[in-house]
């Protein structure tokens, strides 16, 4: 998969926005490219700055023209994301440090905001034709947490299959429903040389 590293603070603040992210994530968990006005209509701002917002996140390359269409003589222009990696620059330590921080505490908790939100869902609707059982992350996801003793090529090995799996499985299509995720793995030792 096609890497983009954000190097400048002008890159970064662009790809860090709140409206764009938000923008990202819809068209993200879209099955189908949409245009401006039903990004619009769904984020609730107008068109017009939709517009704005997705020049910029062109210019960055993790946004893309997908198609044009002729509707009521206008042509309609649909984008998708470009399914692509992006890294912010988290080795660095210089005057953005504190945005990409803030930036991945944000993304971190809108992904656990967003599971607990469809977890509620999923379980009252659940409740309601009192199928709760054992076994449900199929329908729920699941949060894992704990501790991995890996030795250095096990963790290589591990974040190998982690990147090659997700980037497997990071293009939509009509027969899959989007899950989102967030995986914080790091070397826990107080050695970092074992």
């Amino acid at each position: 998969m096609e890497k983009i590293i954000l190097s400048t603070k002008k890159e970064l603040e662009i790809y860090i926005n709140p409206v764009r992210q938000q923008l990202l994530g819809i068209l993200e968990k879209s099955k189908e490219p949409m245009t401006p006005k039903m990004l619009s209509d769904k984020m609730n701002i107008s068109a017009s700055s939709i517009q704005h917002h997705i020049g910029k996140l062109l210019s960055l390359g993790v946004l893309e023209l997908h198609h044009t269409k002729q509707i009521n003589g206008i042509t309609a222009k649909f984008y998708k994301p470009t399914y692509v990696v992006v890294q912010i620059g988290l080795e660095k330590d210089d005057s953005m440090t504190s945005q990409r921080e803030v930036y991945l505490q944000e993304k971190v908790a809108r992904t656990y905001d967003g599971f607990m939100a469809q977890k509620k869902k999923v379980l009252e609707g659940l409740k309601e034709k009192e199928q709760i059982n054992q076994g449900m992350e199929w329908q729920l996801g699941d949060i894992l947490t704990g501790v991995m003793h890996l030795t250095g090529e096990e963790s290589k090995e591990l974040f190998k299959l982690i990147s090659g799996y997700l980037e497997t499985h990071s293009t939509p299509s009509s027969e899959k429903s989007p899950w989102e995720y967030a995986l914080i793995l790091y070397h826990a030792g107080e050695d970092l040389n074992e």
